[in-house]
């Protein structure tokens, strides 16, 4: 029997919509003949409509990289029909992977009698077998963070000593922070806490002599007869930008005033928050090489420990550390 590859693309829809379909498995229109693709549940107990996680599976090429060039020509043809009607899923190009060791798999398979592969959150190719059918293994890990009773109360009673005010500023860089914790992309959690740093940045003037080589250029706009006054205005107010620090400059002052020496991924905190934001303005502008997951989750976590060492920059003296978790293998 010839070898025969196919594809398989796993995603995860929005919680806010869903394609109203009742049955567990649609077949698809085809641009190839004799290949079947189909969109399904990922559980087989439940309906398209119903699944939280659903498969497009493509059957039946020569090669795997054919069955890997059709498998991403489907993947994004799917993204665009999703844009379309504004369904949102995560298509796993920046999802966390989370993989079983061949010992895993060769355990898994033993235990049920099916070939086992691992199942990819995203696109995959792989060799068909006869039976057994397939079966594709996940490890699902159910992280939690603890932080002992004992530390709790012990950083409660160094807050009560030490009153002060929150400032707006703070409270919003709080609510920023907390929201963080509520995202389930590595992306969203990144963005959320650099906004929270951002919220507690204030842009000082630059010096009298940079002023008043701004405002003399701005007389220039003024005078310019050939611009519309559009064109003016915008000049003006980027030029007014100008008259203040920048973003980045404001952050490696205000961190490296109120941190000081501690560091973060082996960086001073200042130079730390520099590199943070060179990677939010290429994820918010888009810029290429776009950053990919493994760029911002390490960056991500030391983040989070650098927001909330600036907002509690008078408790530092007691430090909160602790994970606890489990992990515990999915089949599907």
């Amino acid at each position: 029997m010839p070898e025969t590859y196919d594809f398989r693309l796993r995603y995860t829809r929005s919680p806010r919509d869903t394609l109203n379909c009742r049955e567990n498995e649609l077949r698809l229109p085809s641009s190839e003949p004799n290949h079947d693709i189909v969109l399904k549940a990922r559980d087989s107990n439940k309906s398209i409509q119903e699944s939280d996680s659903l498969v497009l599976h493509g059957t039946g090429w020569t090669t795997s990289d054919d069955a890997e060039r059709l498998g991403r020509f489907y993947a994004d043809l799917l993204a665009r029909v999703y844009a379309r009607l504004r369904l949102g899923a995560d298509f796993g190009a920046r999802a966390a992977k989370s993989w079983f060791t061949q010992e895993g798999l060769a355990s898994v398979s033993k235990q049920t009698g099916r070939p086992a592969l691992n199942d990819v959150h995203g696109l995959m190719v792989y060799e068909r077998t006869c039976r057994p059918s397939l079966l594709f293994a996940s490890l699902r890990g159910d992280m939690v963070r603890g932080v002992s009773l004992e530390q709790f109360i012990s950083v409660f009673n160094l807050t009560l000593s030490r009153p002060r005010e929150i400032s707006d500023q703070e409270r919003i860089a709080l609510e920023l922070f907390n929201a963080s914790f509520f995202q389930k992309s590595v992306d969203g959690r990144f963005l959320l806490l650099m906004c929270g740093v951002e919220a507690l940045i204030k842009q000082e003037p630059l010096s009298e002599n940079v002023k008043r080589l701004v405002q003399t250029f701005q007389s220039q706009v003024d005078a310019a007869s050939a611009l519309e006054d559009e064109e003016k205005d915008a000049l003006k107010r980027g030029l007014g930008q100008l008259q203040r620090e920048s973003i980045r400059q404001a952050g490696r002052r205000l961190i490296g005033r109120k941190i000081g020496t501690r560091s973060y991924k082996g960086m001073p905190a200042d130079e730390f928050f520099g590199n943070c934001y060179t990677l939010r303005s290429r994820l918010v502008h888009g810029e290429l090489p776009f950053p990919t997951l493994n760029d911002v989750n390490p960056i991500g976590a030391q983040l989070e420990v650098m927001l909330s060492d600036l907002l509690s920059i008078d408790l530092l003296d007691d430090g909160i550390r602790g994970t606890k978790g489990s992990q515990r293998p999915e089949t599907a």
